[in-house]
């Protein structure tokens, strides 16, 4: 039997590393009794693959791994509360879904391998909301917006307009109402759009009060990974080019909200198997 656990990262657990993170979750299983599988040789180790590493400092309601049972006795609902029983402060568990049985003779389909897309609610830090605001609207009119990236091998041209396939910009009024400045109906929406933004999915998610927020849906494959690092870049190169004004190098907090594979042309969550 092979599951999917989703879970989220926040609080001062943000400042811990992918692979303590890891390490944690092994120490966690073990823990919580549930009948994981083994590799096979002179060091067994769990089988279980993370999704994509989460960046260091940054929260998260959208982190996920696969690991494999040894036994199908056991319910989704038992793995959940089994290992929520064992989670510290700063981590919980969203949800229990057993996978598909794989066919013969095709390879394995992990969540790392089915990443295409994710979705990202970032916040300008105090000073930077009327400068961020101006710059992300400028942005969402762009056809390309093209920066380097610097690579083990050198530096190369992204577009990172292009890996951009919706923004949404929300009030700072209490209902936080959104408005899209960019949408191109990859991500299914509205449906997953607007769950994506709604408070019960960003509950983690930092928030200053009468701050606006912007919901940002990106590729984040293995051939086209659009970071929230290449956004602030972008960004700032924006405002500087409209107002000169020098923006920090963190000039906004980054939560994820999502992990998305793609099925049919659309992306959809990873937890939908």
């Amino acid at each position: 039997m092979n599951i999917r656990v989703c879970f989220s990262k926040y609080d001062r657990l943000r400042f811990l590393g992918h692979l303590d993170v890891m390490r944690y979750f092994q120490h966690a299983i073990a823990r919580s009794g549930i009948p994981i599988a083994y590799s096979q040789g002179f060091h067994p180790h769990m089988i279980m693959s993370f999704a994509q590493p989460l960046a260091l400092s940054m929260t998260s309601d959208g982190e996920y791994f696969d690991c494999e049972l040894s036994a199908s006795e056991i319910s989704e609902q038992d793995i959940c509360e089994s290992l929520q029983n064992t989670m510290c402060d700063g981590f919980f568990i969203r949800s229990v879904t057993a996978l598909p049985e794989r066919e013969p003779n095709t390879r394995k389909q992990t969540g790392m391998s089915q990443i295409a897309g994710a979705m990202y609610l970032c916040e300008p830090l105090p000073g930077c909301e009327a400068t961020l605001l101006d710059a992300i609207t400028k942005f969402a009119e762009c056809d390309s917006f093209c920066i380097e990236k610097k690579a083990k091998n050198g530096t190369r041209t992204v577009d990172v307009r292009a890996g951009i396939h919706a923004i949404g910009v929300a009030s700072s009024d209490s209902d936080g109402a959104l408005q899209y400045l960019v949408d191109d109906h990859i991500f299914d929406t509205p449906s997953d759009l607007v769950s994506g933004w709604g408070r019960e999915r960003s509950e983690h998610a930092f928030h200053s009060e009468y701050t606006p927020r912007f919901l940002i849906a990106v590729d984040a494959g293995s051939e086209n990974n659009i970071s929230v690092e290449l956004i602030a870049s972008s960004l700032r190169q924006i405002a500087s080019q409209l107002t000169g004004t020098t923006l920090p190098e963190r000039c906004m907090s980054s939560h994820r909200m999502e992990l998305y594979r793609i099925s049919e042309g659309h992306m959809i969550s990873l937890s939908k198997v």
